[in-house]
């Protein structure tokens, strides 16, 4: 699989040029990694943006018990670290391999030189970013509504 073709074809990525998608590309290294291979630690500082081509990755959080919640699935396609990698503080979460995967990454170094506002492929790639972040929004969401249909019943849900 190309890299290329692939960022093509995700949500966002229809705004960016064949330059653009090239420069993108070309700031990612592509490799595979096996089960339960962590990309992410919780409480600590995230370096890298990152793509799941193949596989899937668990989204989890150590609660103040020890008691591990998994919040969600990461599906092919979906990039993951921006919080962390953006915000510049440790993650809440760990990201961690369920089953082998393809992972494309992206140091923090050349993030930073393709989120920069004050250039087109920076514009485009924020906006990249931007649509990543609503729909982590909308699972977290989600997620919070399951967890309020189980504290408070079904009645929770329709009111939600």
């Amino acid at each position: 699989m190309l890299l290329r073709n692939f960022l093509r074809s995700l949500d966002g990525f229809q705004y960016l040029s064949d330059s653009d998608i090239d420069h993108v590309a070309a700031a990612m290294r592509v490799e595979e990694y096996p089960n339960h291979h962590i990309f992410i630690y919780q409480d600590k500082l995230n370096k890298e943006l990152f793509l799941l081509l193949d596989g899937h990755i668990k989204v989890g959080h150590y609660g103040s018990t020890g008691r591990y919640y998994t919040l969600k699935t990461i599906q092919p396609g979906e990039l993951f670290g921006i919080p962390s990698l953006s915000e510049g503080r440790p993650a809440t979460t760990t990201c961690q391999a369920d089953g082998p995967v393809t992972v494309a990454s992206m140091p923090f170094s050349a993030y930073l030189l393709l989120y920069q506002p004050d250039s087109e492929i920076g514009c485009r790639f924020q906006f990249v970013i931007a649509n990543q972040l609503a729909k982590d929004l909308h699972d977290r969401h989600d997620a919070l509504r399951r967890l309020l249909a189980q504290v408070y019943g079904e009645s929770a849900r329709d009111e939600a």
